[in-house]
């Protein structure tokens, strides 16, 4: 779901790149990453998710990407990993606006694809949303393959639905930008149609830590080094509380990637019965090397 910053006249929308394990997810949108502007693009950042990697970065596409005035910015955001826990994925695409399905052309990974394919289309149910009302492209990677499976037979087997699609090689960049842009300009046509005053507010939504929090809050570890901005702290509870109910740490949603190196990651600290929504920021710095 699109949110509109009004203090920066911009509004926000949020791409994913999904699909089955080693099908080229990282890899297309490191290329991405490469083949943008720096002017136009911020830092590549990397976060460890649930025993996966998460990767995100933000970009304005170049010519009229507006919407009546404000300045459109894509999140794209994709979860990497051999076995890649379905809640990282459902974080993920929680408040998504398009989906760059990468599907495997590989012979063997056909029941991987439409495994996955599955697992989107219930998540986006799970939301509310569908691949009717996200706009949704395949990206049909691998296809340079000496064995890769023909486009007919994987339009045949994984797109009943007719979603766009496109033959790629995130290895030499084939199709990968085409895919991508493709989507843009239709989450950008579906934009305009709302208008800015049909898209929802960034500052009503967003969560304000207005108590300090039990212990210091620690993200797992980042292959770029991170350093919180601030901690909170909650009235600390009896000792006897505290041994029969330790706290525990969870995801509340997705990381929000802001302006530089910020990134403001939604927590929930539980102990028994009791819980509190709290907000981590961060200030990622990436390294060299």
């Amino acid at each position: 779901m699109a949110l509109v910053n009004q203090a920066k006249r911009e509004i926000n929308a949020k791409i994913v790149f999904f699909g089955p394990a080693q099908a080229g997810k990282a890899t297309s949108l490191k290329h991405v990453f490469n083949k943008l502007k720096p002017e136009f693009r911020g830092a590549m950042k990397v976060m460890n998710v649930q025993d996966a990697r998460m990767l995100f970065f933000d970009f304005t596409p170049p010519g009229d990407g507006n919407v009546d005035g404000f300045r459109v910015r894509f999140h794209l955001y994709t979860v990497s990993g051999s076995s890649v826990d379905p809640a990282a994925w459902k974080m993920v695409l929680k408040g998504v606006d398009g989906v760059v399905f990468v599907a495997d052309s590989a012979p063997q990974q056909q029941e991987q694809n439409q495994r996955c394919m599955d697992e989107l289309v219930s998540f986006l149910k799970g939301y509310g949303q569908s691949l009717v009302s996200v706009p949704t492209v395949l990206q049909l990677n691998k296809s340079d393959l000496s064995d890769a499976i023909s486009m007919a037979e994987m339009e045949r087997t994984l797109n009943p639905s007719r979603l766009p699609s496109f033959r790629a090689s995130s290895q030499s960049g084939e199709g990968v930008l085409q895919a991508l842009m493709a989507l843009v300009k239709t989450v950008l046509t579906g934009l305009r149609s709302r208008g800015a005053e049909g898209i929802a507010g960034g500052e009503g939504l967003q969560r304000i830590v207005d108590e300090p929090v039990a212990s210091p809050v620690t993200a797992k570890p980042l292959p770029t080094s991170a350093a919180p901005q601030q901690a909170a702290r909650t009235p600390e509870p009896p000792a006897s509380e505290v041994q029969e109910e330790p706290l525990t740490l969870e995801l509340a949603g997705p990381p929000t990637a802001a302006e530089g190196d910020i990134i403001s990651v939604p927590l929930t600290i539980r102990s028994g019965s009791r819980s509190k929504e709290v907000v981590l920021t961060l200030s990622l710095a990436v390294g060299k090397g």
